[in-house]
């Protein structure tokens, strides 16, 4: 009696399966690009067309977002991208423009810098 309530599935229904699990996968989002890093700048400086105070900070890098925290409030944003050097800096460490313009930002032990686009 039992044995007539045992199904079959077809290969071709588990084929499609496999594909389906295979395709939502490939869609799920890789969040290996998102970075998050603590900075603390010395003096008063510009993020985009942010001015910040001197202070603590968290960046967020998500692909090519940045944006700056303190104390998890949002106080700029700005685009940004990963550009190789060939040394390693021994401490992180800021590139700044006219009127403190944060253009690079380099982290201790890292060979890539992450580049703040100009507002």
């Amino acid at each position: 009696m039992h044995a007539h309530m045992v199904r079959r599935f077809d290969p071709r229904f588990i084929g499609i399966l496999a594909i389906f699990a295979v395709a939502l996968m490939a869609a799920a989002p890789a969040r290996a690009d998102k970075t998050t890093k603590n900075i603390s700048f010395d003096h008063a400086v510009m993020i985009g067309a942010t001015k910040l105070p001197a202070g603590e900070y968290t960046l967020v890098i998500d692909g090519e977002h940045l944006t700056v925290k303190v104390e998890h409030k949002i106080v700029a944003q700005a685009t940004v991208h990963w550009e190789a050097r060939d040394e390693k800096p021994d401490r992180d460490s800021v590139l700044y423009g006219d009127n403190n313009l944060v253009i690079e930002i380099r982290f201790a032990h890292q060979r890539d810098v992450l580049v703040v686009a100009a507002p």
